[in-house]
């Protein structure tokens, strides 16, 4: 068994080209993963506004819950506030 330990032009060439592939590859998943941190960071943002929405339109339904039970307790008469006395007495 006899091996060749030449070294050709297109073995440079070929060892080259398969290293400067890894290399590409390397720093486009580098910019890649960098691109999805900045995608992330983004959407953690836009999470902690859709929660802060949430939160206030609880808080508006609960408002507008207690304003329309307020209302129906004035239909029946309940919780009405009257004027003094004194508006009603002639002079």
């Amino acid at each position: 068994m006899v091996v060749d330990a030449t070294i050709t032009i297109g073995n440079i060439i070929e060892i080259s080209t398969i290293a400067g592939g890894g290399i590409l590859a390397i720093a486009m998943l580098r910019s890649t993963v960098g691109n999805m941190k900045d995608d992330l960071t983004d959407l953690k943002l836009e999470i902690k506004k859709v929660g802060e929405v949430l939160i206030k339109m609880a808080v508006t339904d609960q408002r507008l819950a207690n304003l329309e039970q307020d209302v129906r307790e004035l239909r029946h008469g309940e919780g009405m506030v009257l004027p003094f006395k004194s508006h009603y007495e002639k002079p």
